[in-house]
């Protein structure tokens, strides 16, 4: 159950603090005791339940009407500023190297590990939206796009951001993907693609990859944010014992076996397994969503319901994550699995903080109506760099945004002197700028 004695304003954010102990599934929380608590437990897990939806094939769900059928692969975006313990999100990786390096178990007869040949997981982010699809489909439309600055992957696929938008909104509804590829006529199709994504960048870098509130992007996320300055992390200072071989390595490897032999007694299984919510819960969930959509309606209007609305879907996701890996492995894989009380619980957790932390992010992002187009002088291109430009942002930042939309420094320097002339932009140092919104303020 819930841990409802945490109630100062930092612990509000937080998801682990308020997990009983028990509650998770075993693997989930013997890979979390590596980490300190607060935010950095709460990255970690986020990272474990992207990473092990790879290891679980068969889990399958049914949500909405008519029924559409999704698999457990999440979006998940960790929004953090610099030297915030981000790198917690690697730990995640390190739960699919059996997978990915071939020492899979015959789970059948339990022999030793066996020579098999590795999975390739891992789709590199910085390909472009067309290499993108040419990788997805040479990993038969499975696969997880692991990037620990977005900035990789705004940066390569600027040159498409439309396509790459598309990808997304394919990806999460398992939506067939095709491409003709002009250069030697190869059409690439691929049905049902299930590829999970696990990001994460500072504030600033928001923007450039989600570009405005408007465009639903968003809403396909699990996002988190990290809104509070670190603790200096006195542990650079200590010293391993000599000959002592580190706690954290010996457990990842030990849980890298045990979720090998899991995607294998699945992968071979021969069927699906379904998962579903009692009739009880779903009333709940019902009950909170109602509650939940009246409240972030008001604050925030109808450009938030994309997130209140798929959020349910992404809620389901973590719990077919959390029902897989607590399957018997011991006896055939089941045709269909009834959420536990247990892990009942914590989906409603999760869901609700991560909707308070969609709604920090939606306020991260610009809202087209907020600058209309007529005000501000220039062509399209050059209305949209500055809109992507946060209120306060240093002349290298402006950069950046130029470098998103292809745009030649000399242009860029161009458009800044253009709109500090017309006192659009204020020039408060050197290198230093502010957007008119709040020059007077």
């Amino acid at each position: 159950m819930l841990n409802s004695n945490l109630n100062t304003e930092k612990q509000d954010l937080l998801i682990t603090p308020h997990l009983a102990e028990g509650q998770l599934p075993t693997l989930l929380a013997e890979a979390l005791s590596v980490s300190p608590e607060g935010e950095t437990r709460d990255m970690l897990l986020l990272s474990l339940l992207t990473n092990c939806t790879y290891a679980l094939p068969a889990m399958r769900m049914l949500h909405g009407r008519p029924h559409h059928t999704y698999s457990p692969e999440l979006l998940t975006m960790i929004v953090a500023p610099a030297a915030s313990g981000k790198g917690i999100m690697n730990y995640g990786r390190l739960l699919l190297q059996a997978i990915e390096g071939g020492t899979l178990r015959d789970h059948a007869s339990r022999q030793e590990p066996r020579s098999k040949n590795g999975k390739q997981v891992y789709i590199p982010a910085n390909s472009s939206a067309s290499a993108l699809l040419k990788v997805m489909d040479e990993y038969d439309g499975r696969g997880i796009v692991f990037a620990t600055e977005m900035d990789t992957l705004t940066q390569t696929l600027r040159a498409a951001y439309g396509q790459f938008g598309d990808l997304i909104r394919c990806i999460f509804e398992h939506e067939t993907v095709s491409q003709l590829r002009r250069q030697n006529n190869e059409f690439i199709e691929i049905r049902s693609p299930r590829i999970a994504m696990l990001l994460s960048g500072t504030p600033n870098q928001v923007s450039p990859l989600l570009r405005n509130r408007e465009n639903g992007l968003m809403s396909r996320f699990a996002c988190y944010v990290v809104n509070n300055r670190m603790d200096f992390d006195d542990h650079v200072w200590d010293v391993e014992e000599e000959g002592n071989i580190p706690h954290e390595s010996m457990l990842y490897d030990r849980l890298a076996t045990e979720l090998g032999d899991r995607y294998l007694w699945m992968e071979t299984a021969g069927h699906e397994c379904y998962f579903f919510l009692t009739n009880t819960q779903l009333k709940t969930i019902k009950r909170m969503f109602r509650s939940e959509y009246d409240n972030y309606s008001a604050e925030f209007g109808d450009l938030f319901d994309a997130s209140l609305k798929r959020m349910p879907v992404i809620m389901k996701r973590i719990g077919m994550v959390l029902a897989g890996l607590r399957l018997d492995m011991t006896k055939p894989l089941p045709e269909r699995v009834v959420c536990s009380e247990e892990d009942f619980q914590t989906m409603l957790l999760i869901g609700h903080k991560l909707l308070m932390h969609a709604a920090m992010v939606f306020q991260m992002m610009p809202e087209l109506k907020a600058t209309p187009m007529g005000e501000i002088g220039g062509n399209m291109l050059q209305r949209q760099f500055f809109q992507m430009l946060p209120n306060d942002f240093t002349k290298q930042e402006a950069v950046k945004q130029a470098e998103v939309l292809g745009v030649s420094v000399k242009t860029m320097n161009n458009w800044l002197t253009k709109y500090t002339h017309s006192n659009d932009i204020l020039h408060v140092a050197h290198g230093l700028y502010r957007k008119k919104s709040l020059c007077s303020a």
